[in-house]
């Protein structure tokens, strides 16, 4: 009988830390679950904002392909260009905002930047430095690269 007190009393002892073990354990599962949930969240955001750029592209194909050149000093059609490469620039911001460290989302502005390389080169916009610290790096680099 003595034995039976004494186990139960070491067990009444190590319920505080059986609780705070099982406390610990229940905050890194909500860690974990904030954590994917916020990553879930950052990829939706970044794709839905990269399709509203691709069908600005689609819609705009002339001015997508970066090869558009004025016409002349009051052609309206290059007015809408900047814009678009405004709105482009403004675009991949977000997405990178959303996923800063994501490679493969860095590598796909790259290579729409490239596209507009041209523009890029000459642009206040572009030359601005107040864009998203990622974004002027890849525009830094597209920039410098031959």
């Amino acid at each position: 009988m003595k034995d039976l007190e004494v186990g139960c009393a070491l067990l009444i002892d190590l319920v505080p830390v059986f609780s705070l073990l099982l406390a610990v354990f229940a905050l890194c599962v909500a860690y974990w679950q904030i954590k994917v949930g916020r990553s879930s969240t950052a990829s939706a955001q970044a794709h839905s904002i990269y399709q509203q750029y691709l069908l600005m592209c689609m819609e705009n194909p002339v001015l997508a392909s970066g090869k558009y050149e004025p016409q002349s000093d009051n052609d309206e059609q290059y007015a809408k260009y900047t814009w678009f490469f405004s709105s482009m620039l403004f675009a991949f911001e977000q997405v990178l905002e959303a996923k800063p460290k994501d490679e493969q989302w860095k590598e796909t502005i790259k290579a729409q930047l490239f596209i507009h390389k041209m523009h890029l080169a000459k642009s206040s916009t572009a030359a601005s430095n107040q864009w998203y610290l990622e974004l002027q790096k890849l525009i830094d680099e597209v920039k410098r690269s031959h």
